[in-house]
């Protein structure tokens, strides 16, 4: 009947699925019996039969002829101890790179923020378009932000302003990163405390304020994670607060990563309460970071459009004249966390990507040829009757077993690398310290094995069961026989040189980068010591701060050692900005210009090294209600008096018109990569700031002199600590960390790369040297010198480099325009790396091919003649 007929087709279609040597040797009996049964049984109970028993016992043949292959390919690949050390050593090092940065975008990219749907927080941001040098991220006024409440794009608006707070501890002071948030800022982020509660809008209330929220880390450290801290108190600059709640370890938010004048986590939250004048009024001060959860349905086009709408119609009630323009900025929470690091995190993606390219192309090149030594064994096993399909799948296995023994060693050197990167990580990267090898990274990892052994096993796969048994035969079953094409090989060593080359171009491009930002004149000097100096509301009145700092400048200066001590508002390098508005005199076309604005007094220039160019210091005994002489910076001379006399000059800044009195040399403030700002510099003690850095110029030991200075400032008051004391070099290497960082990655995957090429390289001459040992053997016997035949050994091989740094070098050049982003005084094209990466790849490669080379050179004729 027909439709038994089409059964019988389906059930041949059904066994396939058993491997090929099951089905050709019981596959006709199988169709046999399902024929007798359909003729005899019910056709729904056969299928109902069949189909379980096809999908069981197929799946058992796979398994058991799999787990022959494997111990069949353990048992091959011992027998060559030298080859599985050196796969096994390309492989870990390949999948471990790669393994280790997973890691790292798993953890900053991948894995979920400690909020409530992440993906419907924005920042709303306020710059100013009138002045350039305000940035797009400016935390909006609180007028602003209470006048941006009734909208219709968020459920929530909150706000929060980082910051530290002295914590009095058993008489000792410890300064600790902590926030003032709003009330509704951890509902708004749908952040849930572990113990107690959050923050309330209760709580943020003139007069209500004294409760707490800290961190688990400060939970532990301060409390030794007692269960009921709920209800203990902490003495946070002069006042007393009750902890009401404990968050989770993850939840640390803000950190350095998130606002680099930040701590590098958040350890406690405090309610903000504002009193109504700081609500209302622009002149009063204070503003705050911005976070809105959109509602849903709203798309962040549709709020930015709202917002924007918002801040034109009240932009002119709530700010002064001279300020206005200020503008609403909607920008998504994810992509302003990570967004900087993106970047970064997929270069290191791409260029280890390459160096595992390069180790699975080792490997192949390394199974290639012990394929080309196993002719022999294929063709035995095709004349007794083997399929090709069978003789595939045993050195696909073989290639497996390599690769998860690859793996496993991977993930010991990831997680290795992984505790060197926590080391040495640049501290702008957000969430890097939750790094780990945890399920979806060590799943990565055996994908990542069986996709490589699969990709580097196939063509030596391929290539090896190809065999001409005609030809075998006639050469008697020669074991040298070579079942491969040379070209195969040459081509991956050409592939490994050039993918070297770009990493190696890359990586000296960035060396060449970082050395340029090294070398760039800071204006200061590195040795100074500095240190913040924060006070409190005990220092509400200019006087006191006055006869503070008088004091401490006094005692410093008496310590041993100690040449010049100075103070300044905003120190280079610090994070903290101060800029204001002047308006040159005789200048219509500069008016209003915003120029960097420092307090400082006359040796913190000494202290410092600045160099005064012209002119004279300012007197720092300037009475408060005297006009202030001013300093200004060679790059503000520069710009508004170019062919003039800068010396005597005025400018207006606020509404007290100012004189120049002396210009100093220019100073890399904000970036060691930014060009020196147009900066003014008034006299300190005519405005003492609470915020202050103290800068010390000493012959003595820094560690000795931080320590007395640290008992003088406890001295004078016992509230106040230093903060981050170090000298300006431990600052300009902050400041270089994350350029440091990509470009030792880079080195390390680059000089990684090299060394695996040249591996290759060698294996290859030395395999050479062996399948030509009669050749040799035959040229020297007939006279030829040593001289000769190392030249034909060392031509072969860096002819094959030579080709690999002509597609190398094109690559390069694509390539590295893209990324010129990255480097800095450099061009894509420096002519410098392009002529240095060449001549060190040749060197190393002259190398490894002049050891078998030499070896070559010492063949005796007699035994290369009985050779096989």
């Amino acid at each position: 009947m027909a439709w038994r007929r089409s059964a019988v087709r389906i059930y041949r279609a059904l066994l396939f699925a058993y491997p090929a040597e099951f089905r050709h040797e019981y596959g006709s009996e199988m169709v046999q019996l399902f024929e007798d049964r359909l003729q005899s049984e019910p056709a729904l109970r056969v299928w109902l039969d069949t189909l379980p028993d096809v999908a069981s016992s197929a799946l058992k043949e796979h398994l058991h002829i799999l787990a022959a292959g494997l111990v069949y390919g353990a048992r091959m690949i011992r027998k060559s101890p030298a080859f599985t050390l050196v796969a096994l050593f390309a492989m870990a090092l390949g999948i471990g790179a790669t393994t280790a940065v997973f890691s790292l975008i798993n953890a900053v990219l991948i894995r979920s923020l400690p909020y409530g749907d992440p993906e419907r927080l924005v920042y709303i941001w306020t710059p100013n378009p009138r002045f350039k040098e305000i940035p797009l991220e400016m935390a909006p006024s609180h007028p602003d932000f209470y006048a941006w409440q009734n909208n219709q794009s968020f459920s929530d608006l909150t706000m929060f302003s980082p910051g530290s707070f002295r914590m009095l501890d058993g008489g000792q002071v410890q300064r600790i990163s902590g926030a003032e948030v709003a009330g509704n800022f951890f509902s708004t982020l749908r952040a849930r405390p572990l113990l107690g509660r959050a923050i309330e809008p209760e709580d943020d209330r003139p007069g209500h304020q004294h409760v707490v929220v800290i961190s688990d880390v400060l939970w532990r450290s301060r409390f030794s994670s007692a269960p009921n801290v709920l209800g203990n108190t902490l003495h946070l600059n002069r006042e007393i607060y009750t902890i009401v709640g404990v968050m989770p370890p993850k939840f640390r938010y803000p950190g350095r990563a998130d606002f680099p004048d930040s701590g590098d986590a958040t350890d406690l939250w405090i309610p903000a309460a504002l009193a109504p004048v700081q609500k209302s009024d622009f002149n009063a001060g204070g503003d705050g970071v911005t976070i809105g959860r959109l509602k849903p349905g709203v798309s962040v086009k549709q709020a930015q459009a709202e917002m924007s709408g918002i801040e034109a119609r009240i932009d002119p009630i709530i700010h002064p004249a001279e300020w206005r323009g200020w503008v609403a900025l909607v920008r998504p929470f994810i992509d302003t966390a990570i967004g900087p690091v993106r970047p970064l995190l997929w270069l290191l993606m791409g260029a280890v990507s390459l160096v595992l390219l390069i180790a699975c192309s080792n490997v192949a090149n390394l199974l290639l040829a012990r394929a080309a030594g196993r002719v022999h064994e294929m063709g035995v096993r095709t004349a007794l009757g083997a399929e090709r399909v069978r003789l595939v799948r045993q050195m696909l296995t073989e290639a497996l077993v390599l690769a998860l023994g690859g793996g496993m060693l991977g993930i010991l050197i990831a997680y290795a690398a992984l505790r060197v990167v926590l080391r040495v990580q640049p501290g702008n990267i957000p969430r890097l310290d939750e790094t780990s090898l945890d399920a979806r990274v060590l799943l990565f990892t055996v994908g990542a094995s069986l996709l490589t052994g699969l990709g580097f096993g196939l063509l030596p796969a391929l290539a090896a069961s190809r065999v001409n048994l005609n030809s075998l035969l006639k050469q008697g079953g020669n074991k040298g026989v070579a079942g491969t094409s040379n070209s195969l090989r040459n081509g991956l060593i050409v592939t490994q040189v050039a993918l070297s080359v770009i990493l190696l171009a890359g990586a000296g491009l960035l060396i060449r980068s970082y050395l340029k930002v090294q070398s760039v004149d800071t204006g200061f000097a590195p040795s100074t010591l500095t240190m913040n100096l924060t006070m409190d509301e005990g220092y509400e009145t200019p006087q006191k701060l006055d006869h503070y700092f008088r004091s401490l400048i006094g005692q410093v200066k008496q310590l041993p050692g100690v040449e010049h001590a100075g103070l300044v508002s905003a120190l280079p390098l610090s994070h903290r900005e101060s800029i204001s508005k002047v308006e040159i005199k005789g200048h219509t076309v500069k008016k209003d210009q915003m120029v960097d604005d420092r307090a400082a007094t006359t040796a913190y220039f000494e202290s410092m090294g600045i160099q005064l160019l012209e002119g004279r210091f300012f007197a720092d005994e300037a009475p408060h209600d005297h006009p202030a002489e001013m300093m200004v910076s060679q790059s503000f001379a520069k710009l508004y008096f170019p062919r003039e006399t800068v010396i005597g000059q005025q400018f207006r800044s606020g509404d007290q018109w100012h004189t120049i009195v002396g210009v100093v040399a220019d100073v890399r403030h904000s970036s060691l990569e930014e060009s020196p700002r147009p900066t003014v510099y008034s006299p300190f003690m005519q405005r003492p700031d609470n915020h202050s850095y103290l800068t010390v110029r000493s012959t003595g030991a820094p560690d000795q002199l931080i320590s007395s200075i640290a008992k003088i400032v406890r001295g004078l008051d016992p509230t106040i600590a230093p903060q981050h004391p170090g000298t300006m070099r431990q600052l300009m290497s902050e400041a270089t960390s994350a350029r440091r960082f990509q470009t030792v990655a880079l080195s390390v995957f680059a000089a990684v790369a090299v060394f695996l090429a040249l591996v290759g390289l060698y294996g290859l001459m030395a395999y050479a040297v062996k399948q030509r040992t009669a050749e040799i053997g035959i040229r020297i016997a007939l006279g030829a010198p040593a001289a000769r035949v190392l030249a034909l050994i060392v031509g072969k091989g860096l002819a094959l480099v030579t080709a690999g740094l002509v597609f190398g070098l094109a690559g390069t050049l694509a390539l590295t325009r893209l990324g010129a982003s990255w480097l800095y005084g450099v061009s894509p094209a420096d002519p410098l790396t392009l002529i240095a990466v060449p001549l060190l790849i040749l060197t190393v490669a002259l190398v490894a091919c002049l050891i078998p080379a030499w070896k070559a050179t010492r063949i005796d004729p007699v035994t290369a003649l009985c050779y096989d």
